[in-house]
């Protein structure tokens, strides 16, 4: 399968194919950039045949012929006028817009890999190979766009001067025709080879060289500030950071060598056989036999030097050609990748029951399952509780549930519908009827409001904004600040920002719960970082806030969950009890253990216990 896969990306079906995927890409984002570089390729090669061949021809064979200096001037003064005239103008054109047009190559392959990054499951986040070939394909595709854009440009070229310098050749001595023809066939046939070594050693090199940045980060990054300086992996990241480096030598070495020697097998081919080869030719006509014109000795040796580098260059283009095909496959693969979790065609209610039938999941790669059959519902208005230690699969049934995964046996339904039939995205969207707040947060280098929202700014969303901090906990924090709800969090970009501590940035990331108007809201754990008695406060804001919704909440402080209408003990992935907190204190069980165990260290030594 690999060998045909090969073989598939070295057909030259397969390599126009890829190499006209990026052309249509090109064209779409700006078809100025494909048809102004090619006009002014079309004009320039004229004038360069002209300014740098034909006049040479012109004037040293016209003044051996004994023509007046006027009919040798005028031309010559023409020709080179034209060609100043002409480069200006592509210099301005190429200095002004090519910029511009290389923002909006940026903009849209951006917002591709962007709009890309959110279609795709969550768990290819998981994927190592997936990730990789993300990087590698955000990383190379706008140069890959420019490549393939240059080389239509370059080709248009090399016909044109191919064939006005051949002619001149030809109409001079067809004979010398296989002097040029000696680079283009060393230079495609060595060319392949360079190729495929090149783009194994970038591949090879990329993946150190992400190794290499995510350890740079570390040590730059605020995520990392505090482990870095207060532990020994600082330690461990230097010899991580060493270890990328010296790996990215190691393929210097070995593929630079390879590249070095094929490069130099190229050029003294171009240099010694074939110009050297012309230019005795030349000379031998012309001093030695007397038949060759001094006009025509020096054009043909101009002649053969310019399809030397003609024929090197375009060969060049070729390989690059094949090489941009290597790349795109990779681009190809990340961007035509389909989702495995798609949306329906069914608008999702507002509101309506969740119910979870014998649900099991198991991760990819794993042998055995996180979560067996499970039997949830929750009824509109009404308050889960999910409990159990760590590890026991409380964060992965959340994700079930608004569908960051498909279970692996089982179903889950919503408004007695499996949540399949939904669409999954936009207003009408099964995830758009749930307000989610995750242990992990992140809060962004925006506004107060920005944060808050998650989107673009509304009429109204002043006073929603204000009361969603305020049921939060957040707001006299954020209105002690100049700016309010404007302030910019962190001081990434603004150096005016405010930093907010793990406690009050929790309570941003609730607030955001708070201000949806959605018909579930789901908290994995979102006050890990705020004291028993704000986090108790914070749930009975929320649970009067969402009065006419349904909240699913797992807390590690079981004192929480005594405000849930309903808890689910899960250990090893399994609901192990359930009931009301009354009915599981009363039967005894392991719920009752937890809660009482809890309960006594909180009288013994007032401290934060966690299960």
């Amino acid at each position: 399968m690999a060998k045909k896969q090969k073989d598939k990306s070295k057909s030259w079906g397969h390599i126009v194919k890829n190499n006209m995927f990026m052309l249509k890409m090109a064209f779409h984002i700006t078809p100025e950039i494909i048809f102004i570089p090619l006009l002014i390729n079309i004009i320039g090669v004229f004038i360069n045949f002209l300014s740098n061949t034909y006049i040479l021809r012109y004037v040293i064979n016209g003044y051996q012929q004994g023509k007046n200096i006027t009919e040798l001037v005028i031309p010559m003064l023409a020709i080179y006028s034209t060609n100043f005239v002409i480069g200006i103008l592509a210099n301005i054109y190429y200095t002004m817009r090519g910029p511009i047009n290389n923002i909006k190559i940026k903009e849209y392959i951006r917002k591709l890999i962007f709009k890309k990054n959110e279609s795709v499951e969550l768990a290819c986040y998981e994927n190592k190979e997936f990730y990789d070939k993300y990087v590698k394909a955000s990383n190379d595709i706008e140069n890959r766009i420019l490549s393939v854009v240059n080389f239509v440009s370059g080709i248009v070229w090399f016909f044109i001067s191919m064939s006005l310098n051949s002619f001149l050749i030809i109409s001079i001595d067809p004979w010398l025709l296989i002097f040029a023809a000696i680079p283009l066939i060393s230079t495609f046939t060595l060319g392949k080879k360079r190729n495929s070594v090149q783009h194994e050693y970038d591949m090879k090199r990329q993946e150190e060289e992400r190794q290499r940045d995510y350890t740079r980060r570390t040590f730059y990054l605020n995520d990392f500030a505090k482990e870095m300086r207060l532990t020994n992996i600082y330690r461990v990241m230097f010899a991580r950071f060493d270890k990328s480096v010296k790996n990215i030598i190691s393929y210097i070495r070995k593929y630079g060598f390879k590249l070095a020697v094929i490069d130099y097998a190229i050029s003294q081919i171009c240099e010694v056989v074939s110009k050297m080869g012309a230019m005795l030719y030349a000379i031998y006509r012309t001093i030695v036999s007397g038949t060759m014109m001094y006009g025509d000795c020096i054009v043909i040796i101009n002649s053969i030097e310019v399809l030397s580098y003609t024929v090197s260059d375009t060969a060049d283009f070729f390989v690059e050609f094949h090489r941009n095909s290597l790349y795109v496959d990779t681009i190809r693969e990340y961007l035509e990748y389909e989702p495995k979790i798609k949306g329906g065609d069914i608008p999702a209610p507002k509101t309506g029951k969740l119910e979870l039938r014998n649900v099991s999941f198991r991760y990819d790669g794993q042998n055995s399952d996180v979560l067996h059959d499970i039997n949830i519902t929750v009824n509109p208005g009404q308050k889960i509780a999910l409990v159990g230690h760590n590890g026991a699969g409380k964060s992965t049934l959340v994700k079930l549930m608004l569908r960051l995964y498909d279970p692996t046996g089982g179903q889950i339904l919503y408004s007695d519908r499996d949540i399949r039939e939904y669409t999954l995205e936009g207003e009408s969207g099964y995830r758009e009827r749930f307000g989610s707040v995750f242990q992990d947060f992140r809060l962004f280098s925006m506004t107060v409001t920005n944060n808050v929202l998650h989107r673009k700014k509304r009429d109204g969303d002043d006073e929603r904004v204000r009361q969603a901090l305020s049921d939060s906990g957040a707001y006299d924090k954020i209105m002690s600040f100049e700016k309010g709800v404007d302030t910019v969090l962190t001081r990434e970009f603004d150096n005016n920002g405010e930093v907010l501590s793990g406690g009050e940035g929790q309570k941003i990331a609730i607030s955001r719960a708070f201000v949806k108007d959605s018909g579930i809201v789901i908290l994995d754990e979102p006050s890990s970082a705020l004291d028993p008695i704000a986090e108790y406060k914070m749930y009975e804001n929320m649970m009067r806030a969402c009065e006419n919704r349904s909240v699913v909440f797992i807390s590690h402080r079981l004192s929480s969950a005594v405000l849930a209408d309903r808890i689910y003990l899960i250990e090893n992935g399994k609901v192990i009890e359930e009931g009301s907190h009354h009915e599981l204190m009363a039967a005894g069980g392991k719920y009752a253990e937890m809660f009482t165990l809890q309960a006594q260290n909180y009288v013994d030594d007032e401290s934060e216990v966690r299960v």
